[in-house]
């Protein structure tokens, strides 16, 4: 149940391999603070110039200070003494789209303050600093008793956990801490961060530089995309984290990282330092299967509905074309990458090498059932217990997708009815913010449509909910269409302008859209799925026990990591662009343009240029004539220009270890200098979030020199420029 719980308000907020110390494509997502001498070596062989207190120190400046975590979202770098920082442009989509209207377009048209007066405040945008990370394993694990269930173990560690955070907390300076598991609970990290909530946007591309290529070149390489923004950290007149106020003045960081315009060339080292969000490498076969059939692909389906109706909305009209823009986007982006996971997974015959590891874990258990006696059973247990769990597995990700994440409105009628909207300011300041984004008949066809698709999909009716069901049969005569019809009529919910003027949430005790969102709760709820974690965190140490003599660094958890890798052009047959579709994703009536530029391993303006004219009809190619005249004319400022092509590098290839959340992340090279901004993984290699394959992993980079020119040529905003050290 608790899992539960924090999935749902995960929604309302809004390992398999084994490492090896040389591989074609650089395997490592390596913990700053917790890093051994082994991964520090591997670096250093790469190419890394810094030393080990240069790249992380608790109490001197280091690398490590230059990077902040954006919004629990996303990665950042700051890049100037006065607090700006970069991140990129699908991470800052939100806020550049909360700031958009009809009159002031500034995701079509993008968007530069002149002065910092002219800086947008982001509610709710936070960053979050680094400071130090320690390994409190010992301290944790060292209070649970020998055979204690996983109940009281569970109970235990929180507890320890608790205390152990409790006492990094300094409230006044906005700093907390936050013990973390690694290898599902087999080790344990407390974290220390520093909270700044005044962010502002300072600078953004127009969204066909920062989005260009859209869907058609998500995860696809060769990419043109601009994928950047700019905001500034505040800080109070102390330099202290203080909530929004005219009176804040830029941060004076502790450090921040100089800029070079130096290049690269294929075998340069390239560094990464930022936040990846989740992998599951270590994931068992029954896992992986379950993660394929009962999660990626009813995503995926599900998707793929709701973006039906965003997408016949967004053709409307220009207003509903902004209000769900990032609705679409967020949807949009998982859609593909379930997907392009499954495709991998299979293509790569993933399920099959993990079924022959686990086959040698079973031997090597065999060999010593005695003092190996905790493995024993272990796979069965996990095979058992996914396949018990594979129904709710499928249901939940259908109940999600389907009800409770589709209609923005009975995501804000279930935070009212549990409490939990921003109670700090006026209800009707939340409302109007709530409803910028909405569109009632819009939100009225998607939950309708959503609701159709979700009986279509489950069709046994116990897992239905219930009071709606029973309603729409007794009373609409089965017809879904009728019943949200009356109910968006009915409630109060749909009318945001009387939902204003309320005083007290008690105002809406009986409203039909309460009743829909007690019915979703419900049966959400209903579902207990049986805990596999302890097996899974089983299977994992046998694995490292088994290969005691290498080096495994963990899952990605939302923590600071450090990836080492080099500059690389692809060594297989790049993918046709525009070939991903439903049923053939290597479409044979797509073909590559710029095929000489997908084999390489950077960009150049003429592949722009080219999907601009080959491709008229697809807007995710299209462009402003003002970028059009701009990237035509090659007026670049000599310094951003390639000094051995002559021409301005767009997008580049690394063989580093990414995954979401790494998005932002700054590149750096051998000296620790900003090379570019990490934004995408490839195609070929979706599977690496289950299985990082030496081969054909690489992490797709926007060039520092683009991002420069676009804000200094294009954009004309010489005083950014002229903050960075550019070296």
């Amino acid at each position: 149940m608790k899992r539960l719980i924090l999935i749902l308000l995960a929604f309302l907020a809004l390992n398999t391999s084994l490492f090896t110390l040389k591989a074609r494509a650089d395997e490592g997502m390596w913990v700053m603070g917790c890093m051994s001498q082994r991964a520090d070596s591997i670096l250093h062989s790469l190419g890394l110039e810094l030393t080990a207190e240069q790249l992380y120190s608790p109490y001197l400046p280091s690398q490590n200070d230059v990077v902040v975590q954006l919004g629990g979202f996303c990665s950042g770098v700051v890049v100037s003494n006065q607090g700006l920082m970069l991140t990129n442009h699908h991470c800052g989509f939100s806020s550049i789209h909360d700031h958009s209207t009809t009159k002031h377009d500034y995701l079509t048209d993008g968007f530069v303050a002149k002065t910092l007066k002219d800086e947008l405040p982001n509610e709710n945008l936070y960053v979050l600093f680094h400071l130090r990370t320690v390994d409190v394993t010992d301290e944790i694990l060292s209070q649970v008793p020998k055979g204690a269930s996983d109940s009281l173990r569970t109970a235990i560690i929180d507890s320890v956990a608790t205390a152990l955070t409790e006492s990094a907390q300094d409230s006044t300076a906005h700093i907390f801490g936050e013990v973390n598991p690694f290898y599902r609970g087999s080790r344990y990290c407390l974290s220390i961060y520093q909270r700044y909530d005044d962010v502002r946007l300072v600078c953004a591309p127009p969204q066909c530089l920062g989005k260009f290529g859209g869907e058609t070149d998500n995860w696809i390489w060769p990419r043109q995309t601009c994928d950047f923004s700019v905001f500034r950290i505040y800080a109070d007149k102390n330099g202290m984290p203080a909530p929004y106020s005219k009176d804040n003045v830029p941060l004076r960081p502790k450090n921040y990282a100089h800029i070079s315009t130096q290049g690269y060339h294929p075998g340069s080292f390239a560094m990464t330092l930022g936040y990846p969000g989740s992998t599951e490498r270590y994931l068992s076969s029954y896992g992986i299967t379950n993660r394929i059939e009962n999660s990626n692909q009813p995503r995926y389906d599900c998707r793929t509905v709701l973006q039906d109706v965003l997408q016949e909305a967004m053709h409307q009209s220009d207003e509903l074309r902004i209000k769900y823009a990032d609705k679409y986007v967020r949807s949009a982006n998982y859609w593909k990458n379930s997907l392009g996971m499954n495709h991998a997974l299979a293509k790569l015959g993933v399920v099959a090498e993990k079924q022959a590891l686990e086959q040698q874990v079973s031997e090597w258990i065999a060999q010593d059932t005695i003092g190996r006696s905790i493995y024993v059973g272990i796979l069965d247990s996990l095979k058992s217990i996914y396949a018990e769990n594979a129904k709710i597995s499928y249901i939940e990700t259908h109940l999600s997708e389907c009800l409770i994440q589709s209609s923005d409105i009975i995501e804000f009628a279930i935070r009212c009815m549990m409490g939990r909207t921003d109670m700090e300011k006026p209800f009707a300041e939340t409302v109007e913010a709530k409803y910028k984004n909405i569109d009632v008949n819009v939100d009225k066809k998607l939950f309708a449509t959503m609701l159709k698709y979700y009986m279509k999909q489950v069709p046994e009716k116990q897992y239905w909910p219930a009071k709606i069901a029973a309603e729409i049969d007794s009373a609409y005569n089965g017809d879904v269409d009728a019943y949200a019809d009356a109910l968006y009529e009915a409630s109060q919910f749909t009318k945001p302008e009387a939902l204003a003027k309320m005083t007290e949430l008690a105002e809406l005790a009986g409203d039909p859209m309460f009743d829909v969102a007690m019915d979703y709760l419900m049966l959400y709820f209903s579902f207990e799925s049986k805990p596999v974690n302890k097996y899974e965190r089983l299977l994992g140490d046998a694995v490292r026990e088994m290969n005691h003599s290498r080096e495994f660094y963990p899952d990605a958890n939302f923590t600071m990591r450090v990836s080492g890798g080099t500059c690389q052009p692809i060594d297989y047959e790049p993918l046709p662009a525009g070939a991903i579709v439903a049923k053939d994703w290597r479409d044979p009536n797509f073909s590559c343009q710029d095929l000489e530029e997908a084999r390489n391993y950077f960009t150049t303006p003429v592949s722009l240029l080219n999907k601009n004219s080959e491709q008229p009809d697809n807007e995710d190619y299209s462009i402003l004539p003002s970028v059009k005249k701009w990237m035509a004319s090659g007026k670049f400022s000599k310094q951003y220009l390639d000094p051995e092509t002559g021409k301005l590098p767009l997008c580049f290839l690394t063989t580093n270890d990414i995954t979401g959340g790494n998005s932002g992340s700054g590149v750096y090279d051998g000296k620790g200098r900003l090379i570019g901004l990490a934004f995408d993984g490839n195609w070929e290699a979706m599977s690496g979030d289950i299985k990082f394959n030496d081969k054909l992993q690489r992490c797709i980079n926007v060039d520092i020199r683009y991002v420069l020119s676009v804000i200094g040529d294009y954009s004309k905003a010489k005083r950014l420029i002229n903050e960075m050290t550019i070296e």
